[in-house]
C-alpha cells in the first residue's frame, strides 16, 4: 500500500484546488460528459484537454477508498491506451455508471458499499458478457482470487502491486488474456499444487494396489492391450479394473478416466 500512499501525497495535498476536490468527492462519477470526452473538450475543472475516448479505452473505477480511486486515476491517466470515464465507491452507483458510460474495463474492489464486489462482477457480466473486470484489492487470499475469477473477472491485483502492474494488467486483459499479479500468482500456484496433490492422493487411496498400477499406466499413455501385457494379465482383467476405478473416482467414461489419469500423473488434476 506504500506506493498508493505516495500517489496520495501527490494527489490529495492540502494545497489542492478545493473546487476540484469538492467536485470529485461530491460526485460518484466523473465530472465530464460523454460528449465532452468524445469531442476532446477541455476539462471544466483542470482546464486540460481531454483525450478522445475513440483513442483510449474507457475504464470505470469502483473502489471504496477515495485515495485509492485517485491513485488509480493517476496511474491510468499516464497511459496512452486507457482513460477513466467515471468512478464511484458503491456497487449500486457502479451499475448506473456502467449503464451510462458502457466502459470496456471495470477496475473494482471486493469490499464495496451497497453490495459486495463478487455480486457486482456477476451483475456486470450478466448485462455485458464482454466486459473486462479487473479486481484491485487488499484481499490477497486464494479463496477470494478464485471466487472472483469464477464470477467472471479476468484479472486480479493486490493494492501493493497496483502501482507498477496496473498498466500491464490493463494491456493484458484488453488483448484477451487473463492477468494475476506476480506475487499473487505464486500463491495461487502453490495452493493449486497442494490441492491437486491432495486430490490425487485421495483418489489413489481409494484404489487397490493393482488398480493403482492400472491407473498409473493409463496416466502414462498405455492402452488396454499394453497395460495387460505389462501387468501380465488379460485384457478382460484390465477392463474390469478400469470399470472399478471409474466407479471409485466417479468418472463416467474411459475418456474421462484417461484424461484424469494423464493430469494426475503430470501433477495437475482437472474435473
Amino acid at each position: 500500500m506504500r506506493v498508493y500512499r505516495n500517489h496520495l501525497s501527490k494527489i490529495c495535498t492540502p494545497g489542492m484546488n478545493r473546487p476540484y476536490r469538492r467536485q470529485r468527492e461530491k460526485s460518484s462519477g466523473a465530472a465530464i460528459t460523454n460528449a465532452e470526452l468524445d469531442a476532446g473538450c477541455p476539462d471544466k475543472l483542470s482546464g486540460e484537454p481531454l483525450t478522445t475516448s475513440r483513442l483510449r479505452t474507457k475504464v470505470l473505477v469502483v473502489q471504496h477508498s477515495c485515495w485509492i480511486r485517485r491513485a488509480v486515476r493517476n496511474v491510468i491517466d499516464k497511459t496512452e491506451r486507457f482513460v477513466v470515464c467515471a468512478e464511484t465507491d458503491t456497487a449500486q452507483r457502479a451499475m448506473a455508471l456502467f449503464e451510462q458510460w458502457r466502459p470496456k474495463i471495470v477496475v473494482l474492489d471486493l469490499m464495496l458499499g451497497q453490495g459486495g464486489g463478487i455480486n457486482l462482477i456477476k451483475a456486470l457480466i450478466k448485462i455485458a458478457p464482454g466486459a473486462l473486470i479487473l479486481v484491485l484489492s487488499s484481499d490477497d487470499g486464494v479463496t477470494s482470487i478464485c471466487r472472483a475469477l469464477r464470477a467472471g473477472a479476468v484479472g486480479y491485483l493486490s493494492v501493493d502491486d497496483g502501482d507498477s502492474e496496473l498498466p500491464i494488467a490493463l494491456d493484458a486483459i484488453a488483448c484477451g488474456a487473463y492477468y494475476v499479479s506476480k506475487t499473487l500468482w505464486t500463491v495461487v500456484l502453490k495452493s493449486f499444487a497442494h490441492t491437486a496433490l491432495r486430490q490425487m492422493k485421495a483418489g489413489a487411496n481409494l484404489l487397490t494396489d493393482r488398480e493403482f498400477e492400472v491407473f498409473t499406466l493409463i496416466g502414462r499413455g498405455a492402452g488396454i492391450s499394453e497395460t495387460a501385457e505389462k501387468l501380465g494379465v488379460s485384457v478382460k482383467t484390465v477392463e474390469t479394473h478400469q470399470m472399478r476405478i471409474k466407479r471409485k473416482l466417479k468418472l463416467g467414461s474411459a475418456a474421462e478416466l484417461k484424461k484424469y489419469a494423464l493430469h494426475s500423473m503430470s501433477g495437475v488434476v482437472r474435473h
